[in-house]
């Protein structure tokens, strides 16, 4: 081990083998960047890194976090598989609630490994990005996580975003987040990369996240909870963020507000808000968060049924 971590840091010295993220502050370097750009959407499949490289002494391996993934190094294998994949899907998955066939199934895959189908968007996402050897066996069918359509694999979470583009309605979940925060992780990781001058403010950006309490609502239901969680640029939660939403419901009227809290020292913000003029469709929800003078946006949607 000591060896290959040795050569390890001596590749984080090539400028040709380091590639430093400014978004978040965090370099990759050697066997993790090569396996970063292995494939053409890393960003879209793996996220941004959130910690340099280090050390995890309850396996006693070098690894990595991004949004989406964790690299782990294992010496013990040949070159090419020994940058692998945490099983953050096995890890997370807790059953969620089933979706409900809203669908006119086109085309779904059973994999009799695990006993559960791809389908739809789901399907052509899974296929066009590796399939198994990226993602794993499929370990869940369509259920609802955090107010999206969602599937488990075995290394990810794969959401459908209807208010997305046609093609581009599939995303990977930010389970890596997910898994640094579940493994009780040394938030000093999180840290920016002191080694590189590059001005940080106190916020610079926002990851804003939001999903409601009920992914599918009655027509003859008067409420809709709205939850928001936001994020500094160190995933550090962002605290006294002022929220306004803007709700357009299927018929095309829409429902506008600011949020009364802004967002707690956990970086929370929800409202019960009132509904009304309800038509069977999809309602899309477009949240704007801002500090100061950084402001950004997210979008989340739920089915009224």
């Amino acid at each position: 081990m000591t060896g290959l971590l040795v050569g390890y840091a001596q590749a984080q010295s090539s400028d040709e083998n380091t590639r430093f993220f400014p978004e978040t502050g965090h370099t990759v370097s050697g066997a993790f960047l090569e396996k970063y750009n292995s494939i053409l959407n890393g960003e879209e499949i793996y996220g941004y890194p959130i910690t340099d490289a280090f050390e995890d002494d309850r396996i006693g391996y070098l690894v990595q976090y991004f949004e989406k993934a964790r690299f782990e190094l294992h010496p013990e294998n040949s070159i090419e598989l020994q940058v692998q994949l945490t099983p953050l899907g096995d890890f997370l998955y807790q059953q969620g609630e089933l979706a409900p066939n809203l669908f006119e199934i086109s085309s779904c895959k059973l994999h009799p490994e695990t006993g559960f189908e791809v389908c739809y968007d789901f399907l052509d996402f899974f296929e066009a990005n590796g399939g198994i050897i990226q993602f794993g066996y499929p370990i869940s069918g369509i259920e609802i996580h955090d107010g999206w359509f969602s599937q488990y694999f075995q290394r990810v979470r794969l959401e459908w975003h209807p208010e997305h583009p046609q093609g581009e309605k599939i995303t990977v979940a930010d389970l890596g987040i997910d898994y640094f925060n579940f493994q009780g992780e040394n938030t000093r990781h999180l840290q920016p990369n002191q080694g590189i001058s590059v001005p940080i403010q106190d916020v610079s950006r926002l990851q804003v996240h939001a999903f409601v309490s009920k992914p599918i609502l009655s027509v003859s239901e008067a409420t809709q909870t709205l939850y928001i969680i936001v994020y500094d640029q160190n995933y550090k939660a962002a605290e006294n963020v002022f929220l306004n939403y803007m709700i357009t419901l299927p018929s095309g009227g829409t429902i506008e507000g600011r949020m009364t809290t802004q967002t707690d020292r956990n970086g929370l913000s929800y409202e019960p808000i009132r509904m009304s003029g309800l038509s069977i469709g999809t309602a899309e929800i477009t949240v704007t968060a801002t500090v100061g003078t950084i402001q950004q946006q997210t979008q989340t949607s739920f089915q009224i049924w």
